[in-house]
């Protein structure tokens, strides 16, 4: 269980819907995936420094868009799970890979961006991906849900992925 204290509003909230057991675990490895959120959750060590008692700081904001980056994940990791049925496991692996290379490469090229547009800009090219090889199957595409959610978290240009 993560327990995360809301500074903008002085609560503190207790989020458990997150996989694994260990939530500084679950956090180190889910920041590999988006960086983002060692800015959007600070961790607070407490003074015996036991890992179990760390808890976490956050603003309103900041705390509901991990969690829209959290629940994104899961529904790319079921999409993942589709084309690894469809091609298989190694094509999809090479699909993140391609969205990962394609984050780097606005990165260099967009240095104003922030770190949580250029998580949003990751999802969108692994769904885009992904929606490429699916819509052999009949499946409909994913990406203007993805706005649709998004859409009060970023600009246009960004949701749209067009500068």
């Amino acid at each position: 269980m993560l327990d995360v204290y809301l500074t903008d509003v002085q609560k503190k909230v207790q989020f458990k819907d997150y996989p694994g057991e260990h939530p500084v675990k679950f956090i180190l490895n889910f920041k590999k995936i988006f960086p983002s959120v060692m800015e959007l959750l600070l961790p607070v060590l407490p003074n015996d420094e036991n890992l179990d008692e760390m808890t976490w700081e956050s603003t309103t904001k900041d705390f509901e868009l991990f969690k829209l980056l959290l629940s994104g994940w899961g529904v790319i990791e079921l999409r993942l799970n589709a084309i690894s049925q469809f091609k298989n496991k190694n094509y999809a692996d090479q699909l993140v890979k391609a969205a990962q290379q394609k984050r780097r490469e606005f990165a260099k090229a967009h240095k104003t961006l922030k770190t949580v547009e250029l998580d949003y800009l990751f999802m969108h090219e692994i769904h885009a991906l992904i929606d490429a090889e699916l819509v052999e199957i009949g499946e409909k595409f994913y990406l203007p849900t993805l706005r649709d959610i998004w859409k009060q978290k970023v600009s246009q240009s960004i949701l749209n992925a067009k500068f």
